[in-house]
């Protein structure tokens, strides 16, 4: 079981994609879970597109390593391999 340092469960930094956009359908760079449980993923471009919602809606945001996403200079990241069930 990989490690994860979670201090509060914000943000999170995961190895690589796992999923396609629910937007465009590219690879994914972001996913996020909502408060009731529903889980959505983004591309780069609609990840960066869509931040200040994401940030306002999102319970949890994991990003792609590398991935320099613009709503992440807002709050804070944790890196590690978390990743919500599917």
């Amino acid at each position: 079981m990989a490690q994860s340092l979670m201090v509060s469960a914000a943000m999170h930094v995961m190895a690589g994609p796992t999923e396609l956009c629910d937007r465009c359908g590219a690879s994914a760079k972001l996913g996020l879970v909502l408060p009731t449980g529903g889980q959505l993923a983004f591309c780069g471009h609609h990840a960066n597109s869509y931040a200040e919602t994401i940030l306002a809606a999102a319970e949890s945001v994991f990003l792609e390593m590398g991935f320099d996403w613009i709503g992440a200079a807002v709050e804070p990241v944790y890196v590690g391999t978390h990743r919500a069930a599917a």
